[in-house]
């Protein structure tokens, strides 16, 4: 059970507006005593933008959300702060860029990462805009292609989108009659959703060679000129009317906190910042190798938990290995993923949700939070 150990309120920054952030700030007020913390919300925007389910866009689906954060904050008696951090000061204070200095003692960073292209002339699958897949369904309905590749690049973090996309363009294929057109997943994981290791990643397979989508696995797509895509390792070329592939990942590269050289932010076992006291970091901004959302909040109620010992100590918070679930949208009915992120640690694969609520950010404070919120309304609706 979370408890706070002082009868003073401590002042705790939140940095970042997604998923991991508004987690962050749920776990802290649900802690007993929570209602003692002072905190502050650094966001670049005004709104939580819930993707998850944006690989069903392109396909008809309109299924993106978006939530007003200045409401959350008011809602869970938290300050928004309209800026982007750009770095941690020595003296304990989290710097804006537009000159926002808030003090702490207790600051978490969960500023998300940032999106790049990775294969030139290929249509990217990102955060900004998911136009160029919607182009190539077109394409694949009018029969003007018979190539498609999909293509994970490096340093993507998290493939799983990828999968989606493929299966959920192989069912429209059917579903028009185009099923000439040759689907292939191009992907450096060692097997299919290899993160899913066991029985997870067989039942990904058999899925993949259900709907005619050849895997190329231990491989990435290292140049595309339009109709070719040249696979490396081995430089084997690839036809490809069209290839969309995901972005590669860079970190936030926050001044005055450590980061590699993609600019993620260092953390031990226990998501802290390492020479930073007080400070932790959760979520994509991370060096943690996966980048999910469902990952990220557990994270965050792990940290949430550590500033809730008490303060000055922040001890960390003994917790089970991290459990991975997903659920994978297959165009048809989902199957759902899970995997003990641990040594030796098991997957399973259903058709069932074994989580509640069945959302596809398992997030234990932020599903059922958002499941009573209304999101705002797209800007076409108006």
């Amino acid at each position: 059970m979370l408890q706070l150990t002082s009868t003073q309120p401590r002042r705790v920054v939140i940095a970042g507006g997604g998923v991991a952030a508004v987690e962050t700030l749920l776990a802290l007020r649900a802690a007993p005593g929570g209602h003692l913390l002072e905190i502050a919300v650094i966001a670049p925007g005004s709104e939580l933008v819930y993707r998850p389910l944006a690989v069903a866009e392109p396909f008809g689906r309109p299924l993106t959300r978006r939530y007003d954060l200045r409401a959350i904050c008011a809602d869970l008696g938290a300050t928004l702060v309209p800026e982007a951090l750009t770095g941690v000061a020595a003296d304990r204070r989290a710097l804006g860029g537009d000159g926002a200095s808030l003090p702490y003692d207790a600051l978490v960073l969960a500023t998300g990462a940032r999106s790049e292209v990775a294969l030139p002339h290929a249509a990217t699958f990102g955060d900004a805009e998911s136009d160029g897949v919607q182009w190539i369904v077109r394409e694949l309905e009018e029969g003007l292609l018979r190539t498609i590749a999909f293509v994970v690049p490096p340093g993507a973090g998290w493939p799983l989108p990828l999968y989606e996309l493929a299966l959920q363009m192989s069912r429209r294929a059917w579903a028009v009659g185009a099923s000439d057109v040759r689907l292939t997943l191009v992907t450096p994981e060692e097997g299919p959703l290899a993160v899913f290791r066991g029985t997870g990643s067989r039942a990904v397979g058999r899925l993949l060679a259900g709907a005619g989508i050849e895997l190329i696995s231990g491989s990435y797509g290292r140049d595309y000129d339009g109709e070719e895509v040249v696979l490396t390792p081995g430089d084997r070329r690839l036809q490809a009317d069209r290839v969309v592939a995901l972005p590669r990942l860079r970190g936030p590269a926050l001044a005055g906190v450590p980061c590699d050289a993609d600019g993620f932010i260092r953390i031990d076992e226990h998501s802290r910042v390492p020479g930073l006291p007080g400070v932790w970091a959760v979520g994509d901004a991370t060096t943690s190798p996966i980048k999910q959302g469902g990952l990220a909040t557990q994270q965050a109620d792990a940290v949430a938990a550590a500033i809730a010992r008490g303060p000055g100590s922040f001890r960390p918070v003994d917790a089970a290995p991290p459990t991975l679930r997903a659920m994978l949208m297959t165009g048809a009915d989902p199957l759902y993923l899970t995997a003990t992120l641990a040594s030796g640690g098991a997957s399973s694969a259903s058709r069932d949700c074994p989580w509640w609520p069945p959302h596809k950010i398992a997030a234990r404070h932020l599903a059922p939070y958002l499941a009573d919120r209304s999101p705002l309304m797209p800007a076409h609706q108006h």
